[in-house]
């Protein structure tokens, strides 16, 4: 199993130049950069949590995709988005882009994209009314070009004059969860990286993608799963410092209404939200989302992230393992609870869990 760690994509190029060159040492296999305007915490409430330190604007995100023409060529690790939206950019430019982000790199690059999420684009004054509709679209498009040299259905004229390299066409992967943008990653993409859900959703949602890729005479896109992590001595740990800082717990925000209605509280961006896709954290008053994080117990918090040490981890994946996941990416929430010098201190534990994954030795 290979895995991947996604970068803060925060404050400047050389912090995650920094990141990037740590990951490296560490031996995993890629890193990826998200594409936020927005993040997924209160401005008001950041400075109480310790990243916030390091990182005193939880918005200061940087552009992904030119971080990834510098970052590109300072390392061979695969580098992905994870991931950039169907909406604020069309295919054709998408296709330009990642094709010259193949080029210029010393690795290879992935094209992580999805339907978006509304607090990156609602306040920004772009649509988001029919995002699958347009994820379907941009599909289309780049894999035709990718494939073809050329836009789908046209007279010829729409053509990309940019040839793909001996190491072959950036790699397309899809966040996808929902049914219809299942089958449209087994339809178009390389490579599937959806946000933890169980292993029995995780397994129903394979098998849709899977049948789609059949249908359409492709190869099964490698299964990913990109988690939220927090490092730790142990799960207890974990779960003791989440208990100790609530506005840590803004990330449950994230989870859809139906985890915190199984834990009787309806999420503070209202009973019907679909959580990441959905929330826009800076539109809630602060007092009463602190409130409202107060009220999330440990057992939740349990139940959306993933806690502990290298051990933990693996037995935590394991089930995802068994039905063949073959592409962990990682979200590293360390820093929500932990300061700077523990979470690098931590670090090395992801050096285990590859080995733990992979079935090899342990390093002391």
């Amino acid at each position: 199993m290979k895995v991947g760690f996604m970068l803060p994509g925060m404050v400047s190029i050389e912090l995650n130049l920094m990141v990037m060159r740590g990951i490296e040492q560490l031996g995993l296999d890629s890193v990826w950069l998200p594409d936020h305007l927005l993040g997924p915490f209160h401005p008001e409430l950041w400075p109480q949590v310790p990243a916030s330190a390091m990182l005193s604007d939880p918005d200061s995100y940087i552009d992904p995709f030119c971080a990834a023409a510098v970052i590109g060529r300072e390392t061979g690790m695969t580098i992905g988005t994870c991931v950039t939206d169907a909406t604020r950019r069309r295919g054709p430019d998408l296709a330009r882009t990642a094709l010259t982000l193949q080029d210029s790199g010393r690795g290879d690059f992935i094209l992580g994209i999805g339907s978006g999420e509304a607090e990156s684009l609602l306040p920004f004054g772009y649509p988001f009314d029919r995002p699958v509709g347009l994820l379907e679209e941009v599909l289309r498009e780049i894999r035709a070009l990718f494939d073809t040299g050329r836009m789908p259905g046209g007279d010829g004229v729409g053509r990309s004059g940019l040839a793909t390299g001996g190491g072959g066409a950036p790699r397309i992967w899809v966040a996808a969860h929902g049914p219809r943008s299942l089958r449209l990653t087994g339809r178009y993409a390389d490579g599937w990286l959806p946000m933890r859900t169980t292993p029995e959703q995780w397994a129903q949602q394979r098998s849709i993608m899977n049948d789609a890729a059949d249908g359409a005479g492709r190869p099964a896109p490698v299964a990913g799963l990109f988690p939220l992590v927090m490092l730790a001595e142990s799960r207890d740990q974990a779960a003791d410092l989440y208990e100790q800082n609530a506005m840590a717990k803004m990330l449950l925000m994230s989870a859809p209404a139906s985890l915190w209605s199984d834990f009787g509280i309806e999420h503070p961006c209202g009973p019907d939200c679909r959580g990441y896709a959905d929330m826009i954290p800076h539109a809630l008053d602060p007092d009463a989302l602190r409130a409202r994080l107060e009220q999330v117990p440990r057992e939740m918090v349990e139940a959306f992230i993933m806690m502990g040490n290298a051990e933990d981890l693996a037995a935590q994946l394991a089930p995802y393992r068994e039905l063949g996941l073959e592409y962990l990416v990682i979200a590293d929430t360390t820093g929500l609870t932990q300061d700077p010098q523990t979470v690098a201190s931590l670090m090395p534990e992801l050096v285990k869990l590859k080995a733990l994954l992979q079935d090899a030795p342990v390093p002391a």
